[in-house]
């Protein structure tokens, strides 16, 4: 991430260039690559002090720009008001990865559905009514359960990201999560 910051008609101290550049590193939680560039305009017009902070990152820009009669609360309010913008567009991005990733998977189980006959099974119990297909991916057990949660499963398969092993992720009657394993053999 790269940082420009700027004073207009006041002095750019050592504290107020920490206190920017500590504030301004927080959204590198937001991006996942290293063209991030950052530029802070810090002004004062009388008794106004005014920040601005413009984000650029690949295609998209995010601006914020914030007044008060103090300068660090208007860097704060123009910090938490980018920050909002960064959070928003991060839902809107995972909504949108999320529908794709279900078109394909519909996709997938259509494909399936038409090369496999249910009506041979006889009984049943054992006749599988619908077969689903995803990819595993490394993912935290925390992660897992609130995916499970936004997606309203009971049950849930995913790939443990701290030993690479595939686990299941059930709600049993009582509410609670229960985590299965496997053996290491």
């Amino acid at each position: 991430m790269q940082i420009n910051i700027t004073a207009r008609h006041l002095k750019l101290t050592d504290s107020i260039d920490s206190y920017v550049r500590r504030k301004i590193t927080k959204y590198e939680k937001f991006f996942n690559t290293i063209d991030v560039f950052v530029h802070v305009i810090l002004s004062v017009e009388k008794n106004r002090q005014i920040t601005e902070i413009i984000l650029h990152s690949g295609k998209i820009s995010f601006r914020s720009k914030e007044e008060s009669t103090n300068l660090y609360t208007s860097i704060d309010f123009a910090s938490d008001k980018l920050e909002k913008q960064l959070r928003k567009q991060k839902d809107i991005s995972k909504k949108v990865h999320r529908k794709n990733k279900l078109a394909i998977l519909k996709d997938k189980k259509r494909n399936i559905e038409e090369a496999f006959s249910y009506d041979t099974m006889e009984d049943s119990r054992t006749k599988i009514s619908e077969i689903k297909r995803f990819d595993l991916q490394p993912v935290t057990v925390e992660e897992a359960i609130n995916e499970m949660d936004n997606l309203g499963y009971k049950v849930y398969m995913f790939k443990d990201g701290l030993n690479d092993k595939v686990s299941v992720l059930y709600r049993n009657d009582s509410g609670s999560v229960v985590l299965l394993e496997p053996n290491e053999m």
